[in-house]
């Protein structure tokens, strides 16, 4: 999988810009709303878990009722046959206000953040496996506290069990937003702040708030559920102080809740962070009140890994998903203009022609535990997060991507659109991109004639790619713009999540 937007798979280019693919909002959204007065998710359905599994949706999500804290979040269950249209099914299993009938899945209560992965490997009794947060094992943030991470199997996706029925799995606090299994480990990620993790020049301004440093994305990884290592990668950070001399201070920017929703294919993985912003404070005596309080914000950014680790922003800075429709979703807030509302990523699924992402927004107030939050839905046209196109139209403009290495009956796809008028023009070159290979040169073949998502390249009789290392050039003239290119031994199913062989 080579997206146009990785900078490692695309190792260089020549005439061309990068450009960000804006979402398409549902207009239906909240997909999810949170339910009425008495239901276990009156006051928050959140930070959706989303599968898309044989042509079924399914979403597991935060609960929490009116009057209620995150110590007391359950676990909320939707299906849905579109991705769309959601129904909350009374699944009889979790007993709320002395009645069955909800949404509830059987599961420990207190778990506030809900991942969700299927896996394939495990035992058909640990088949599903879920990690999140457990707000009843919360103290504070310091190096001895104990952390909150907790990991549940489960045979079906209703029916829970704890790995371990107290604290400990992780030797350090963490909030924990995300469990994904890439290259056959399985990783964990949230966000941390000071003491824990502490980096140049990443300290807030006055050193009497309680939290020295930001909030920083952190990872573990591990090739087993119920052993961790001590250590963790710091995944991703905004910087906080800029180096310029008419810029001094804290920016205000942080990662909120690490980096999730992560989309992982066989050698890349996406993720959305939250782009936690903080208006200016003057006061300094304000901080401890002020730093993460009712004046904050968040949007959604874009991220990507070549190592499930290690996280950066394709485009630094871009907003992936902002503030704007969201606004207004809430049935108490239909008039709303205030911006301090929070997005919070929750789940990024292939299924068709479209990429989902499925995410939640709070109501007015900033990051208080009082606000309410409903679940929306964004999407793209597969893959279509980003594209190379020309600077200037007039020229032609090309890109090669890093060696890559071959097995037998390798086939390559471009995911593209090419309007009349324009070209794409594939090579293939040896490993140092030099020289084009014989039989691979455009005299041969090689050039995209139709828009698609998955069109075939083939060069004469070579139907497929030759074996060993070698380089990938596209070339292309007047409006042609390309997402992504995908190294396969079959063309897969347009169904479900990432595709094998991507």
């Amino acid at each position: 999988m080579l997206f146009a937007f990785d900078d490692v798979s695309i190792e260089a280019t020549r005439g061309l810009k990068l450009e960000m693919v804006v979402a398409e909002k549902h207009p239906n959204n909240p997909v999810i709303p949170r339910g009425k007065a008495g239901d276990p998710d009156s006051s928050r359905a959140s930070m959706p878990a989303v599968l898309y599994e044989n042509g079924r949706w399914r979403m597991w999500y935060p609960a929490q009722p009116i009057g209620s804290t995150w110590y007391h979040s359950r676990v909320g269950y939707a299906e849905s046959e579109d991705g769309i249209t959601w129904r909350k099914p009374e699944l009889g299993l979790h007993e709320y206000r002395g009645s069955l009938r909800n949404n509830l899945v059987k599961s420990t209560r207190g778990i506030s953040t809900v991942s969700v992965i299927v896996d394939n490997d495990a035992p058909p009794d640990r088949r599903y496996v879920l990690a999140g947060e457990d707000m009843s094992w919360w103290k504070t943030w310091s190096l001895t506290a104990p952390c909150t991470t907790r990991v549940d199997t489960s045979p079906d996706g209703l029916h829970w069990k704890p790995l371990r029925d107290k604290p400990g799995l992780l030797s350090q606090m963490n909030e924990t937003y995300v469990i994904y299994k890439f290259q056959g480990q399985y990783h964990i990620g949230g966000h941390q702040v000071s003491p824990l993790v502490r980096l140049p020049l990443q300290t807030y301004p006055n050193g009497r708030v309680h939290m020295l440093g930001p909030r920083t994305a952190v990872v573990w990884r591990s090739p087993r559920l119920d052993r961790w290592p001590l250590e963790n990668t710091k995944a991703f950070f905004k910087p906080m102080r800029s180096s310029s001399p008419f810029r001094k201070g804290w920016n205000g920017e942080q990662v909120h809740m690490g980096v999730a929703a992560i989309n992982a294919y066989r050698n890349v993985c996406l993720g959305v962070y939250g782009q936690w912003h903080h208006p200016p404070i003057e006061d300094e005596d304000a901080w401890q009140d002020k730093y993460d309080g009712d004046a904050v914000s968040c949007d959604l950014g874009l991220v990507i890994s070549n190592d499930g680790l290690h996280f950066r922003e394709p485009a630094p800075g871009y907003t992936l998903v902002a503030r704007d429709q969201e606004l207004r979703w809430d049935r108490d807030h239909r008039d709303n203009k205030k911006t301090n509302i929070m997005l919070m990523q929750g789940s990024m699924v292939n299924a068709g022609t479209r990429t989902h992402l499925f995410y939640a927004a709070s109501t007015p107030g900033g990051n208080v535990a009082a606000v309410h939050a409903n679940i929306g839905l964004a999407t793209w046209p597969r893959d279509r997060l980003g594209y190379l196109s020309l600077i200037d139209e007039r020229t032609t403009g090309q890109f090669v991507s890093r060696a890559v290495e071959s097995k037998s009956g390798m086939k390559l796809f471009v995911n593209a659109d090419i309007p009349d008028g324009s070209s794409l023009q594939v090579y293939v070159l040896d490993e140092h991109g030099l020289d084009v290979l014989q039989q691979y040169d455009a005299a041969d073949g090689g050039k995209v004639k139709n828009s698609g998502l998955d069109v075939a390249v083939a060069w004469n009789d070579q139907q497929t790619l030759p074996k060993g290392r070698f380089k990938i050039r596209c070339e292309l003239t007047g409006k042609a713009k390309v997402f992504a290119l995908y190294l396969r031994e079959t063309r897969p199913s347009t169904s479900g999540g990432p595709a094998a062989g991507r």
